[in-house]
């Protein structure tokens, strides 16, 4: 009835440190102590770890978790000594534990194929990676953390059988526990008879087949992106799993973990010895339990996931308020001046819609997306920055510094074991939460195109290397952009001005185009907002300055407490309210059509699909989160389509920015690519031009089409027969 685990004292290192006091005599005694605690411990009259002892083996999970709270409660001594000496103590806590099925006639005496792995919870604080010292050393610790990465299953042995090749004795040979693994003897130890001829040295092979083993994996760990300093670098930690605990999570996946910290000697550098590898150890823990989903914590340490009962009373009293809606709007960015309409759309960003699961196993995402394009000094990053910091979970990026793999997951090689592995980028670490990309004109075309899986189905499948696989990323997407020519120009169109893809831009709720105008009163407002702002020193100490209607610390848990509560659904009066205005919408779509085919015009109107309507109903329940109502009415859908108006319809208006979700906007691409390939009043070659666009993967009809579009709007003239265009602006 051996319980198939790694045995002996905690092994760290290359050597091992014996449990002290922990010899046979003593084993027995602790394995009496754990079998009379799975036995007897009770709580409300109910054999707590009797019925789980039961339930594990019954449905043959063959895992048991103990909360070391209630074992400290049954013999504080017992406890104490196996916090400082897991390694020794787990062995015989799960011997005890098969023992106690035993007595208990759950299974019978020696009953093959049970296997049972004791897994440890504890409600003590966790510390964070970034506090694993090395006076942690050999201690049980809880940490939690974003899994990144986990590597394939292996096999690892736990008892290794070697034989002398030259006298065929067989020697049991012990197995360090984690990432430490078996060393065979130098020299044959068995006795021999006089005139017997040496074995020689290093005389014993492995016998892989006699050798028993478990399965291990490997983790990587790393610190929650809301938790780490200012200015540093998250830091990660190696995990070592095995048994019943390997694919418990995959990367992107938030746990806590209950481990013992670990050492192992670090591996030398490539093209030479490591010339501190006998001194420096790199640590690593050997995970005793995972939970999934830690306590989320914000800056000032309040839990972002309990909620205690006077809270939840103070929340219920705000969301009764009748101007709670304009609150919210009101407490986002309070010290950037107007754009009221962007600050209503940033609430409902925060509060988010619900998230839907079909019945035949699809998903409709609940999260909102919103696009800020504008001209520079418009508080666009501002906006950004504030967002992070009210999100409960924010990853704030720039285009320019983010790749693909870097926004969604890449395959990478461990360069020691040369196995590949997945790890998963800003996407991936902010599911739950709000991705801030900033300067998103700056990204590449083709990493732009990455995320067009995870912006809409929300996930993001990855096959690379051997390794195929879907992640998470439920995250909703707040970009900031600039013009194609850094500043919004009314004499250009505003298709030459947006470089984005139709496809990218329809998975936007919401799409501001924010102006830099000149006005003498607003600007003349403007300055003596922005001066009082610097005379107070960042802290609104004049009356005349605009102060939150509520704090910060109070809306990010406010927004925390709405998106895990509540999830709304639409009326029957919202419904129809939406029906009429999408069958209306769409009517003056294709009147709008019909009028500029017969007047001969190219077709400025705005196409209305199913993805603007989702996006409608998402901007509706987010407007009943704020009120933590689980009905959406016909007032929160009037609110959603004066937002809409105001954002992704006018934006439309103001040029070609096509939102349809069918076309691949390879027209509007190749105008764009024109115009930067040709300098006003330059005349270049139709040929050669078609060839280079032709280069860049825009087939020739969706050119020939463009060029013909520019030519009618007077942007520019053929001459020499239509062989040549010159640009006259």
């Amino acid at each position: 009835m051996a319980s198939g685990g790694d045995e002996g004292g905690i092994f760290w290192g290359e050597s091992t440190q014996d449990g002290g006091g922990s010899g046979p005599s003593s084993a027995s005694v602790n394995r009496v102590k754990y079998r009379e605690f799975i036995r007897t411990f009770r709580l409300d009259e109910e054999y707590v770890y009797r019925e789980a002892l039961r339930s594990a083996i019954v449905t043959r999970q063959h895992m048991m978790e103990v909360d070391i709270d209630h074992l400290m409660e049954f013999d504080e001594e017992l406890t104490n000594e196996m916090l400082s000496k897991p390694g020794a103590h787990l062995p015989t806590f799960e011997k005890a534990a098969l023992e106690a099925a035993v007595t208990t006639s759950i299974i019978e005496e020696g009953q093959e194929g049970v296997h049972l792995q004791i897994t440890l919870i504890s409600s003590k604080q966790p510390i964070s990676i970034r506090k694993l010292l090395s006076n942690q050393v050999s201690n049980l610790v809880t940490i939690p953390g974003i899994v990144i990465s986990t590597s394939r299953v292996k096999a690892k042995a736990t008892t290794v059988f070697a034989q002398c090749k030259t006298c065929q004795t067989v020697k049991q040979v012990p197995v360090r526990a984690g990432f430490a693994g078996a060393q065979l003897p130098r020299v044959c130890d068995r006795v021999r008879q006089p005139n017997d001829p040496p074995c020689g040295v290093d005389p014993y092979v492995v016998l892989p087949d006699k050798c028993t083993y478990v399965d291990q994996q490997t983790w990587k760990l790393q610190e929650a992106p809301e938790s780490v300093p200012t200015g540093e670098m998250p830091r990660s930690i190696m995990l070592t799993v095995d048994r019943k605990l390997v694919d418990r999570a995959s990367p992107g996946n938030r746990v806590l973990v209950t481990a013992i910290m670990s050492v192992m000697t670090q591996a030398p550098t490539r093209g030479g010895k490591s010339g501190s590898g006998l001194a420096v150890r790199t640590p690593y823990l050997q995970v005793l339990g995972v939970h999934h989903g830690f306590e989320q914590r914000s800056s000032e340490g309040a839990s972002l996931t309990h909620f205690t009962p006077a809270e939840e009373e103070q929340f219920a009293a705000m969301s009764r308020d009748s101007d709670i809606y304009a609150q919210l709007c009101r407490s986002i960015a309070p010290s950037i001046f107007g754009s009221e309409n962007v600050k209503k759309a940033l609430a409902c960003l925060l509060m988010g819609g619900a998230r839907k699961e079909l019945p035949d196993g699809g998903r409709l995402r609940g999260d909102i997306n919103v696009l800020l394009l504008g001209d520079p000094s418009v508080a666009k990053s501002q906006f950004l920055k504030f967002i992070e910091k009210a999100a409960p979970v924010a990853v704030y990026t720039s285009g320019k510094g983010s790749s693909a793999a870097g926004l969604t997951a890449t395959v990478t090689q461990d360069p020691s074991s040369r196995e590949f592995y997945l790890e998963g980028g800003a996407m991936v670490l902010a599911d739950g939460g709000v991705v801030c990309i900033d300067e998103f004109d700056k990204m590449r075309e083709q990493d732009r195109v990455a995320i067009h899986e995870a912006m809409e189905q929300q996930t993001i499948s990855i096959a690379k290397a051997g390794i195929t696989t879907v992640l998470n990323s439920r995250t909703s997407v707040l970009a900031a952009a600039n013009p194609t020519f850094g500043r919004y120009q009314d004499e250009k169109n505003a298709a030459e001005q947006v470089d984005f893809q139709s496809t990218i831009l329809s998975r936007f709720d919401m799409i501001f185009i924010l102006r830099d105008m000149f006005d003498v009163q607003k600007d003349q407002t403007l300055a003596r907002h922005i001066l009082k702002v610097h005379m107070a020193g960042g802290a609104a100490v004049d009356s005349e300055l605009p102060t939150a209607d509520i704090e910060i610390s109070v809306l990010k848990r406010y927004v925390a407490y709405a998106r895990q509560k509540c999830s709304p659904r639409l009326s029957e009066q919202a419904v129809a309210r939406l029906e009429s205005f999408y069958v209306k919408i769409r009517q003056e779509v294709q009147v709008a059509a019909s009028e500029a085919e017969a007047a001969g015009r190219a077709q400025r109107a705005v196409p209305i699909t199913v993805r603007q309507l989702e996006a409608i109903i998402r901007i509706a329940e987010s407007c009943a989160k704020m009120r933590l109502s689980e009905v959406a009415t016909e007032d929160d859908v009037g609110t959603a389509i004066e937002l809409f108006n105001v954002s992704t319809l006018q934006a439309a208006r103001m040029g070609d920015i096509q939102l349809e979700g069918g076309g691949d906007g390879s027209e509007h691409s190749a105008e764009v690519q024109i115009s930067q390939r040709v300098a006003i009043g330059a005349t270049v070659s139709r040929r050669t031009l078609v060839q280079d666009l032709n280069a860049i993967g825009l087939d020739q009809a969706s050119v020939n089409r463009a060029i013909n579009a520019l030519v009618r709007r007077g942007d520019y003239q053929e001459t020499s027969q239509g062989r040549k265009l010159r640009r006259l602006k």
